[in-house]
């Protein structure tokens, strides 16, 4: 089973807040995901010794954006207004909103990759 880390909006996905995450794969990489795919999510890399905390489904073949693209919605897929709301923070205590403001400005092309939460734990 592929593997993807949630590092700093584990949370929100744990909650079921976040339903989508950009990443900044390489093509073939991106190309190796499908809609339907079951897919290991990590509360980190598993070599910093993450563990699976959640099952997620693709629900659309991953595609490209450049991140200024991305509609004012996908602040709440991403879980980001969750952890604003409860006073979460990103690495070095920014504030969730003040991360995608600045990320969207950065503008990198990413892989938006949209799924559902199947099951929350490690599957057998």
């Amino acid at each position: 089973m592929k593997i993807i880390s949630f590092a700093w909006t584990t949370p929100a996905l744990l909650a079921g807040a976040k339903t989508v995450t950009r990443r900044e794969w390489s093509d073939g990489y991106a190309r190796t995901f499908h809609r339907g795919d079951l897919v290991a999510a990590y509360d980190r890399n598993p070599r910093a010794h993450g563990k699976q905390v959640a099952t997620i489904e693709l629900t659309f073949d991953p595609y490209q954006e450049q991140l200024w693209q991305a509609p004012a919605e996908e602040y709440d897929h991403e879980g980001l207004a969750w952890m604003a709301k409860r006073g979460l923070t990103l690495p070095g205590g920014e504030a969730p909103l003040e991360f995608w403001r600045r990320w969207r400005q950065e503008n990198p092309l990413v892989w938006v990759v949209p799924f559902r939460v199947v099951s929350l734990g490690k599957q057998p």
